[in-house]
């Protein structure tokens, strides 16, 4: 997600401060997640998913504590249509070695990426683009479902992402292979 589409998202404008973005945050996360929304809330907007939200927050912030200003500035971060086409339609360079895929790309469009192709396989748990970490929740059939952790590191040579699955129910952790083959299958299909 870039700025512009966190922007969009949190409903906030450049030159907010981070404290505006705070409480917009905050304001949508109430209404948006299944903790805390009221049922019988006020729904003005389709649903947006919380996860969604920490991430647009999350870029918003680094853009901004990155900011001389300490304001939000999204002329500086715009990119532009071309770019966002051809990063979107090309496949990616990957592969693993049992617990850590590797990515032919910077750490930005790595993440990125592997945003979406672990949201093709399950739900995202927690998104936090800062620290380069992303959860996601798969559930094997006939076993139990599985929160992968994955924490990104930049390379001379692209990306390294290390992975660790755990169940979170009471049966034993499969084998994180499969998971890690389609995860390697997504990045690599255009599109």
């Amino acid at each position: 997600m870039d700025l512009v589409e966190a922007c969009n998202l949190l409903g906030i404008a450049e030159g907010c401060s981070e404290k505006q973005v705070q409480i917009a945050f905050h304001e949508l996360m109430r209404v948006h997640h299944p903790d805390v929304a009221s049922v019988s809330a006020d729904r003005r907007t389709a649903d947006i998913d919380p996860a969604h939200l920490t991430e647009a927050y999350s870029v918003v912030v680094a853009s901004i504590r990155t900011s001389p200003d300490g304001q939000v500035s999204i002329a500086a971060e715009a990119l532009t249509e071309t770019d966002l086409v051809s990063s979107s339609r090309s496949s990616i360079a990957s592969d693993h070695d049992g617990d850590t895929i590797w990515i032919e790309a910077p750490p930005d469009e790595a993440y990125q990426r592997l945003l979406e192709a672990a949201a093709a396989l399950g739900g995202i748990g927690h998104v936090d683009r800062t620290l380069g970490l992303l959860e996601v929740i798969v559930r094997f059939e006939g076993g139990p479902s599985c929160s992968v952790l994955m924490t990104l590191q930049g390379r001379s040579h692209g990306t390294d992402v290390f992975c660790e699955m755990e169940s979170i129910e009471a049966e034993q952790t499969p084998s994180i292979q499969p998971v890690l083959d389609a995860l390697v299958e997504q990045l690599q299909t255009p599109g």
